[in-house]
């Protein structure tokens, strides 16, 4: 087998395009299903077994990614399982505890980023070197220094996500217009990053309006990115930033900053239509948007007064508002901003 050649960026866009389609591949069922099946499934034997399984395939995110990268380098199987249980090792999402393995979330997709390449880089670099040993030495070698990396690293890139946390707690010792303002920009800006976002609100105990600007920063962000690419990709790309899951254009945000123009400027609508509105939210329901709901149902329960207004309220400020504006945003930043086209949004699929 010759190995291709390959340049450093598109060794990183290759390991991006793998986050981009793991972290749909994973997230979507439970972004689907999940709270739905919250509300039926309780004394449905059936339905539970369900929600329990479509919890477990998230937490495989780590191992799916792995996978998804091994194969954009066209690696054979056997390399894409090392890869993908190397994520899985290193990434956090499997705990060694009171003797026996547990898993718990989804991991720290940033560790899960730095295990990937480190594997990845093994991986290009001895294979076809060892000969008959190959199938020997790999499984070990590979799987336990990347994962084991990993495990080193994870405690370190964890403060990554504990410093931008302290940064978005100290906005909400601001008024509460510019609070709401500044936490859904930064939502807005997070949310197509390997950050986690629920992870910082539920790390800083995020709640009241500062969770409801919070989700509709992620609200900002998914309708950015959904008017960015209607025109330029395939129905199903489009319908699964339309469910709200815009962290699969990660890849797509990397490659091109300016889209955080137009994400800055529907962060700032919805940071005044939370204000105004006033949104609510929980540490756990931050982060989710609209997808399954969670973030109009948690608000919607933390309203009072008539619920015919505030489901009409609800529905102006999580989906006529961001969408109306984002459309209006996005031919505004086409026809002002130098570079800024319906073409910097096309989402490449892992190769086939």
């Amino acid at each position: 087998m010759v190995k291709e050649q390959i340049t450093t960026k598109q060794f990183l866009m290759n390991v991006l395009n793998a986050v981009g389609a793991g972290v749909v591949i994973a997230l979507l069922p439970n972004a689907l299903l999940g709270e739905l099946l919250k509300f039926f499934k309780d004394g449905n034997q059936f339905l539970e077994i369900i929600y329990q399984l479509v919890v477990i395939i998230q937490s495989f995110m780590a191992f799916i990614i792995g996978v998804l990268a091994a194969h954009q380098f066209k690696f054979s199987g056997a390399g894409a399982t090392m890869i993908g249980v190397s994520a899985m090792l290193g990434s956090g999402a499997l705990q060694f505890k009171d003797g026996a393995v547990q898993l718990k979330g989804i991991g720290d997709i940033i560790n899960v980023i730095l295990v990937v390449i480190i594997a990845c880089l093994l991986f290009y670099i001895l294979q076809n070197k060892l000969g008959s040993l190959e199938m020997i030495i790999l499984p070990v070698l590979i799987p336990i220094v990347s994962g084991g990396i990993g495990l080193i690293t994870l405690p370190y890139i964890a403060k990554v996500t504990q410093g931008l946390g302290g940064i978005i707690n100290s906005f909400t010792e601001l008024n509460p217009l510019l609070m709401s303002i500044l936490i859904c920009v930064a939502y807005s800006l997070l949310m197509v990053t390997p950050i986690s976002v629920v992870a910082i609100a539920t790390a800083i105990g995020l709640s009241g309006l500062g969770s409801g600007a919070a989700n509709l920063g992620i609200v900002a962000a998914c309708v950015t990115f959904l008017f960015g690419s209607l025109r330029v990709n395939a129905a199903g790309v489009n319908i699964v930033l339309l469910i709200g899951a815009a962290k699969m254009m990660i890849p797509v945000y990397f490659k091109n900053l300016i889209i955080a123009v137009p994400l800055t400027i529907n962060g700032i609508i919805g940071g005044v239509v939370a204000y105004l509105a006033n949104i609510q939210g929980t540490p756990m329901s931050a982060g989710f948007g609209y997808t399954g709901l969670v973030g109009p149902i948690n608000a919607y329960n933390r309203m009072g007064g008539d619920p015919t207004t505030n489901i009409i309220i609800l529905a102006f400020a999580f989906f006529v508002i961001p969408f109306t504006c984002a459309f209006i945003v996005h031919l505004l930043c086409k026809k002002f901003i130098k570079g800024y086209s319906d073409e910097i949004y096309r989402f490449e699929l892992p190769k086939q």
